[in-house]
């Protein structure tokens, strides 16, 4: 039979996960819209078509109306879960470390997990996002241009623009000089900042990892690699609970079952706004000519 910890332990616990999230997880965060709403199982965001204005008429008539579309896009909520033991016999014993281990190594687990869906659902939207790139040579900054001329031509939206690169990919961007010398991301994006993100041309640019052994970005051929770029208001997160911890005492383990849950859906709201970055990752860095 478990034992329920006690609230005070609880609330402790969570509230050092949820902490770590916001520094150090979670990094696509800021980067997604999330707008949308939830009713029962699904996350629904309306989307609003284009405008088009017409010149009037000089005397008394109909006016003419822009039948602007009003569509909506949904996805079904899902829930996700990051489980760890705490092998102490006694909570109100236990070492402040071992509960910082234990936090820290749930936070990771759903942080990686929510920047993994953002990729996810853009890979599943398969030909319907314009792939930028053969993933045969290095990247460019003409690369770069091109994908945000095709973004602008959509119209509509904030144009907030992200770009979330391998490792490998942002660091021959970084050759370029004109790229080597934009700005940081400021303080408004405390994650980001920390990660080395740039903002260049009003894009930012997000460097994150892609170990072989769990990657976050697809690697649609041997020595290729994919990235993305999006407008914010055209990737849409919405979380149904942001995190759930419950925790009990299991006997037979002689240990403590934290067991954290988070619920939430990721889903592409216009393929159009995103472009597809595929480059080669095997290709060796080499500083452009000025």
């Amino acid at each position: 039979m478990t034992t329920r910890a006690e609230n005070w332990f609880e609330q402790k616990y969570i509230a050092g996960v949820l902490h770590k999230l916001q520094h150090e997880g979670f990094a696509m965060r800021p980067a997604l819209n999330s707008t949308g709403t939830i009713k029962g199982k699904k996350a629904i965001w309306k989307i609003a078509g284009t405008g088009v204005a017409t010149e009037m008429a000089p005397g008394i008539t109909e006016v003419t109306v822009m039948n602007a579309d009003r569509t909506t896009v949904e996805v079904d909520l899902k829930d996700y879960e990051a489980n760890d033991w705490i092998r102490v016999t006694d909570v109100h014993k236990m070492p402040e470390n071992e509960q910082q281990v234990s936090q820290k190594t749930a936070a990771m687990a759903l942080g990686r997990k929510f920047d993994r869906l953002a990729i996810a659902a853009m890979d599943a939207e398969g030909g319907a996002i314009e792939t930028i790139g053969t993933g045969a040579a290095a990247i460019s900054i003409t690369d770069i241009l091109t994908a945000q001329g095709a973004i602008a031509n959509v119209g509509g939206g904030s144009y907030e623009y992200f770009c979330a690169l391998p490792n490998v990919l942002m660091q021959q961007l970084e050759l370029y000089r004109e790229f080597s010398s934009s700005e940081w991301v400021g303080a408004e994006y405390p994650l980001l900042k920390q990660i080395g993100a740039r903002r260049w041309r009003g894009i930012t640019f997000m460097p994150l990892p892609n170990p072989s052994t769990d990657p976050l970005f697809a690697v649609p051929a041997a020595n290729q690699v994919d990235g993305y770029m999006w407008v914010k208001d055209y990737v849409g997160f919405v979380p149904n609970y942001e995190m759930d911890t419950r925790i009990d005492y299991v006997p037979t383990k002689k240990a403590w079952l934290a067991a954290n849950t988070m619920g939430g859906a990721h889903k592409v709201l216009l393929p159009e706004g995103v472009k597809r970055l595929r480059f080669a990752s095997n290709v060796a860095l080499t500083r452009p000519t000025p």
